[in-house]
């Protein structure tokens, strides 16, 4: 599968361009406002092929998919060009720049039969899909009860809180849809001080609750995030991502995490991240038809949530 980069910056380069080869794909082109970083970055990871017009690399590239990571405001013009061309997008989050442009791609996508996948890894991080994986089995039981911590070092000298809570928080906004479903009745508030704090309560739609506590208020060099999950009689915690602690109603209690120092695909950090099997999920949706877990009206989804919760932090 023959794909193109849409975006060449250090988000880009760091996290999703490495991982192309990794999911089964070939990086064939790329494309940036420079032509020269796009050269660069095309010698650098092999492609064949620069461009610095979007539309171009689509007439000349010959390309199976696109990969577009882009600032916000950006995603729509790129994305809604891609889908008139018929060419499958993998987005990296949050694939626009508010809820509704999010579903107006969703149905234009729909109406084209375009695949278009949003890069809200962390659905695919290892230690969520075990976790999603034992909520699913008959005896966890309902889930009756969830808890999802985001901490950061300081940032608020890089983004605002609106800015912020669509940057950073977004991911647990969404995972917490992931695991949970759509949220209804929700509760915010806002902490003092120069940094970013927020807690979230609210409900869904099976009647479980949901908390949701985020701040930059952390450190950079702690742990960052953690899950915790209640179902009837069992739980699971999730620790800093890559670490997933099954406690059934007796013990023992059982733990996964990544075997470090065996260098297969599935004990890197790609694969603990997520970075590596979304990747790999946008290649099988394309080739093999499976079902797209991370969709555009998804993504929408959870840009409708970050605006509810944003509207009441920012009164």
């Amino acid at each position: 599968m023959r794909v193109g980069a849409i975006g060449v910056g250090a988000h880009a380069c760091n996290a999703i361009l490495p991982n192309i080869p990794v999911a089964g794909m070939t990086l064939a082109a790329t494309c940036a406002r420079h032509l020269d970083r796009a050269e660069a970055v095309g010698d650098r990871f092999g492609a064949g092929s620069a461009f610095d017009d979007v539309e171009r690399m689509l007439d000349e590239a010959e390309l199976d998919g696109v990969v577009v990571v882009v600032p916000p405001d950006q995603f729509f013009d790129v994305i809604r060009t891609c889908i008139g061309r018929g060419v499958p997008v993998f987005a990296e989050k949050p694939a626009a720049n508010d809820a509704a442009e999010g579903r107006a791609l969703a149905e234009e996508a729909a109406q084209a039969g375009v695949t278009v996948m949003v890069g809200y890894m962390k659905r695919f991080a290892g230690g969520y899909r075990i976790a999603k994986e034992i909520t699913e089995k008959p005896e966890f039981g309902a889930l009756t009860l969830g808890s999802f911590t985001w901490s950061m070092g300081p940032f608020a000298h890089r983004f605002d809180m609106r800015d912020w809570l669509f940057e950073n928080p977004v991911h647990h906004f969404d995972l917490a849809r992931f695991f949970f479903g759509e949220l209804e009745d929700v509760h915010v508030r806002r902490g003092r001080g120069d940094e970013h704090t927020v807690a979230i309560l609210a409900s869904s739609e099976s009647g479980a609750l949901v908390n949701i506590r985020a701040n930059t208020t952390g450190s950079w060099e702690q742990h960052n995030e953690a899950l915790e999950i209640f179902g009837e009689g069992h739980s699971l915690f999730v620790d800093n991502v890559d670490t997933c602690t099954w406690r059934p109603p007796t013990r023992p209690e059982r733990t996964w995490r990544p075997n470090y120092t065996v260098p297969v695909a599935a004990n890197m950090t790609a694969a603990t991240l997520g970075f590596g099997p979304e990747l790999e999920h946008f290649r099988r949706v394309v080739s093999e038809a499976i079902p797209n877990e991370s969709d555009i009206a998804s993504a929408a989804a959870t840009l409708a949530l970050t605006s509810r919760i944003a509207e009441q932090v920012l009164r």
